[in-house]
């Protein structure tokens, strides 16, 4: 079941939790104990360019180090400035069609690939949050990726279906939202098995997939309770440190 079809049962729950005094107190569970119940593992690691926190954005560094990719896309960049400050790669391509973004290109994704023939060692998708869109950025990052390339996606592992909704805003707040992205990751994980594919659980859930082999998933997928009630297989999930066990070598040396 989707929020949406739910009655929105609990709706003053959850914007308290998500209002300052609920992401106020998460943000001391994290900074204390290293833990929090909708972020996942926040503790710090040792990846491959640093002792960090584990975060998105440690988890694509750590790609990029790993392997010396060096052209990466970011799709749904939110501002320019700060991924130029966060990720470590030579060439950088930013896409939003926010003008707020400051974006390279200021137009939709599917716009993007459809007027550009760029190729990318990486690709990070945290853009339009609805499945649809997430499964058409996949497939059409796939096309552009190099050899011994790796898509990364944010949001993949929804806590809550109130997390999971459709819509972003309630009643003019915007809550901690990841949408329907995971239905794209899904969808590909029903339909390719020349994909590898896994969930690593921080930060929302941080999606990871490349050229390889995987079991298509035979399980439903269509509502949020399909993900909740078997979360581990349909994501694929794993730990952080499965993560850099994983993939502590390169993706060429690995396969």
């Amino acid at each position: 079941m989707d929020w949406e079809e739910a009655g929105k049962p609990g709706e003053a729950f959850w914007c308290l939790a998500e209002g300052r005094f609920g992401q106020r107190l998460r943000r001391g569970l994290r900074q204390g104990l290293r833990w929090d119940p909708f972020y996942g593992d926040a503790k710090s690691y040792a990846f491959a360019h640093g002792r960090v926190t584990a975060s998105r954005i440690a988890i694509v560094n750590h790609m990029i180090q790993l392997n010396g990719y060096k052209n990466y896309l970011e799709i749904g960049v939110r501002r320019k400035s700060k991924m130029f400050e966060e990720i470590r790669c030579e060439h950088r391509i930013s896409v939003d069609p926010d003008p707020a973004a400051e974006a390279d290109y200021r137009l939709p994704s599917d716009d993007y690939f459809a007027q550009n023939e760029h190729r990318f060692d990486i690709v990070f998708i945290d853009g339009n949050h609805t499945g649809d869109q997430v499964e058409r950025d996949l497939v059409n990052s796939l096309e552009r990726l190099n050899p011994g390339g790796v898509i990364l996606l944010h949001d993949m592992n929804p806590p809550t279906r109130f997390h999971a909704r459709a819509t972003y805003e309630i009643d003019g707040r915007q809550p901690s939202w990841n949408g329907t992205s995971w239905k794209g990751y899904a969808a590909l994980r029903k339909k390719r098995d020349d994909l590898t594919m896994r969930v690593v659980d921080t930060d929302w859930g941080v999606g990871i997939v490349h050229q390889g082999n995987q079991e298509r998933y035979q399980g439903a997928c269509e509502s949020y309770l399909d993900l909740a009630r078997d979360r581990k297989a349909l994501l694929n999930l794993i730990s952080v440190p499965e993560f850099l066990q994983l993939y502590g070598v390169p993706l060429a040396k690995a396969g």
